[in-house]
């Protein structure tokens, strides 16, 4: 994917010569017709990133470790990974870890660590007693068509916008061939300029309609008796099972975990709710997506 998917191609960008990348300034912008909305693109972005062999290697997001891939520290975003420590009793305990602190020193990172044991369940029981309870996805998906239905209304007033453009260009454009038929005017240069300059404009409308038309949001409406089918399957899934079975499901709807000192933040996306619910209907699995915080408010932290 590239900006050129969300209305901006840029030209000039690297230098034939040496491939280096320029300076922003002199970067060359041109608008182009979106196919996709900036947030869409922005969150592919991240999973693509989230996802990529050079910044997690893949045993971290398929190994037997529940959480690994997905933890972060929140100070300074560096994987969590597995540590192992043993106590004055001689019991060797396992620990998520931050990876950077490890690797570069406290002068990077203070670092922090907590027992795998203790978030393993920490974040499971928050998602099945929380999260995945039918009356609190229900919330969720709520906000989200409240959400949706402004956006729908805004694109609304945009496609009607540009129907009177449209409209007042054809208008404008059948006024000047009238005269031309009635032989009022003849088609000098001025005027071959004016007609050539209303097409455009009338063109450009057109294309902007069309595209904002395509883009138009569905009212998806999710029956309540779904919710609770989705959320009890779910609810088994994350707490029975291998490891890697949980946690390809646990993927599938959390973005990021970041431990932070005095709390525990889980990220995920409310459209990644909706779609996975969806999905239950029509009898397929849910698959991982991208993230926006469904934690809105705070309330949902650990």
């Amino acid at each position: 994917m590239s900006p050129t998917d969300i209305g901006e191609w840029r030209f000039n960008v690297t230098s034939s010569r040496t491939r280096e990348r320029k300076p922003e300034e002199e970067v060359v912008k041109i608008a182009v017709p979106a196919i996709i909305e900036p947030h869409v693109f922005e969150q592919v972005q991240r999973q693509l990133h989230a996802r990529s062999p050079r910044v997690v290697a893949p045993r971290l997001t398929t190994g037997p470790i529940l959480l690994t891939g997905l933890t972060v520290c929140a100070t300074c975003g560096g994987a969590m990974t597995l540590r192992t420590g043993t106590s004055s009793t001689g019991t060797v305990h396992r620990y998520y870890a931050c990876s950077t602190c490890a690797r570069k020193g406290k002068s990077v990172c203070k670092g922090r660590s907590i027992r795998m044991d203790k978030l393993d369940g920490l974040v499971t029981d928050h998602l099945v007693e929380r999260l995945l309870q039918p009356e609190r996805l229900a919330i969720l998906l709520s906000s989200l068509r409240v959400r949706r239905a402004e956006k729908a209304d805004s694109a609304n007033q945009r496609m009607m916008a540009l129907q009177r453009e449209v409209t007042d260009s054809e208008d404008r454009l059948k006024r000047l061939y009238r005269l031309l038929e009635d032989g009022v005017t003849d088609l000098d240069e001025v005027l071959k300029d004016r007609l050539n300059s209303l097409k455009a404009d009338r063109d450009r409308a057109k294309a902007a309609l069309d595209t904002a038309m395509s883009h138009r949001l569905a009212d998806i409406r999710v029956d309540p008796a779904l919710i609770e089918s989705f959320g009890r399957a779910m609810r088994q899934n994350l707490t029975n099972g291998s490891v890697p079975f949980r946690k390809a499901y646990l993927r599938s709807l959390v973005d990021v975990i970041e431990v932070d000192d005095a709390q525990v933040r889980i990220k995920g996306s409310k459209d990644v709710l909706e779609r996975a619910i969806l999905a239950g209907r029509a009898g397929t699995e849910s698959s991982s997506q991208m993230s926006t915080k469904w934690r809105t408010r705070h309330d949902s932290n650990v």
